[in-house]
């Protein structure tokens, strides 16, 4: 059996798909340990795998980033808001999450070092010799933002062209807007690593976090990904991560009515922009309000708010906190979602379409990749109104062809069984890991 040391970024996106991941590993026999903020401890070791926290200075839970950042909503732009972020909360991290990795691995011999995209403590390992390092494998947990001929820069949610023409226009927009855009944190970048003792960034930062490690495991089924002729080999689509089966389900009483021949619309901003329910959920309430073949269950991922009280919403309407995807899902006809890639992926899994509402992070281009992809509408705002809503979700219900492509989908992520295959890929390396030092 082999041993494994799993590091993930402080955010419940990224660390919860490493938990999956880590509890997959434990129960094949190996041994694991976790290395991320304490407050995921308890869910660490529910996993069965050892804990060990991160260094005090990035020891911290995600609701803290403002209080512990105040300079980046000082920013006079998003744009300038991201890149304090990728250099402050990212680049800097690199040093304690370094010094944590080669503390554990002082004790613990790891066969593997696995890591979501974000984590960025193995540059410096990356960048060093391989005889002095174990393999190290990044985990895909958004959408692929590696720079290619055949796509336009990451970001821009442009979409992919490979033609004569389209790939001059990528080419030019990736190297122009790299520099212009993110010159200054590639720049922030390279000099942390050299405070490391570390080489510069053989290339641009976010494709660095692609190329440099051993393997890259895409949470997806390439179906939901734009092609990219000059793709490494080290990149591979395992399909997407879901969240396992609930067996303590205990169904509300209306569970019933989801099967009574209305439309089941879910409406949902995820589990961390839900403090303002207006965003989405209000307008989706309000918006099919007045379609009797229709019922909407909203999920708030926390406390339902005073304005989304049983006592305010129309008859056709429910908001609850939370209902187990793979039970709920099955039951869906459409999906207005702001554009989380797990919760993305479990609709397509399951092929059920989406209008996608994304503007922060790397939302917009997710919702890009549905429109893409022919099984959803791409709202292109992060607050839509009522009205575009409400017509986004006819579509999706009137036209086949959402659905259509969404079944498509789901055919193709049916092929996968993500953690079999991440298990797979890393008994592959093993093997040839164990082989080389053999023949050195």
């Amino acid at each position: 059996m082999a041993r494994y040391l799993i590091a993930a970024t402080a955010l419940p996106g990224h660390v919860l798909p490493m938990l999956a991941i880590a509890q997959h590993l434990v129960r094949q026999g190996h041994e694991v340990q976790v290395h991320t903020a304490s407050h995921f401890r308890e869910q660490a070791l529910a996993t069965g795998a050892s804990f060990t926290a991160f260094d005090p200075s990035i020891d911290f839970e995600h609701q803290e980033l403002d209080r512990r950042f105040p300079q980046r909503l000082q920013q006079p732009s998003a744009h300038a808001q991201l890149c304090f972020g990728l250099k402050h909360f990212f680049a800097d991290a690199m040093a304690p999450q370094l010094a944590g990795l080669r503390r554990i691995l002082a004790h613990f011999d790891a066969d593997a070092i696995l890591v979501d995209t974000m984590f960025c403590g193995t540059f410096p390992l990356l960048l060093g010799p391989r005889e002095e390092r174990p393999a190290i494998v990044a985990i895909g947990i958004s959408a692929l933002a590696l720079s290619s001929r055949d796509t336009a820069f990451f970001g821009t949610a442009l979409p992919p062209s490979s033609t004569a023409e389209g790939r001059i226009r990528n080419q030019a927009m990736n190297r122009n807007l790299q520099q212009a855009m993110f010159g200054d944190v590639q720049r922030h970048f390279n000099d942390e690593l050299a405070r490391l003792g570390a080489p510069a960034l053989p290339r641009f930062f976010i494709d660095a976090m692609v190329t440099l490690p051993d393997l890259y495991l895409q949470l997806t089924s390439a179906s939901f990904e734009y092609p990219r002729s000059d793709l490494p080999g080290s990149v591979r689509f395992v399909g997407p991560l879901l969240a396992p089966s609930r067996a303590d389900f205990n169904p509300p009483d209306w569970w019933p009515e989801l099967d009574d021949g209305r439309s089941v619309v879910l409406v949902t901003q995820g589990t961390l922009a839900n403090q303002n329910p207006a965003q989405l959920i209000g307008p989706t309430v309000q918006a099919l309000a007045r379609f009797d073949d229709i019922q909407v269950i909203a999920t708030t991922g926390g406390p339902v708010p005073p304005g989304l009280s049983a006592a305010m919403l129309p008859a056709n309407a429910r908001v609850v906190p939370f209902l187990p995807y793979d039970r709920l899902l099955p039951k869906v006809h459409a999906m207005v979602t702001n554009g989380g890639y797990g919760s993305v992926n479990h609709a397509l899994s399951l092929g059920v379409p989406l209008a996608v509402a994304g503007a922060t992070e790397e939302k917009p281009e997710i919702a890009a990749r549905v429109a893409w992809s022919g099984a959803g509408i791409n709202l292109a705002t992060g607050q839509p109104s009522a009205r575009q809503i409400g017509d986004a979700v006819r579509k999706l219900l009137d036209n086949p062809s959402y659905r259509q492509r969404a079944r498509a989908l789901r055919l193709d992520f049916a092929r996968h069984h993500a953690l079999t295959e991440i298990a797979s890929a890393l008994a592959a390396l093993r093997e040839t890991s164990s082989a080389i030092a053999e023949f050195a």
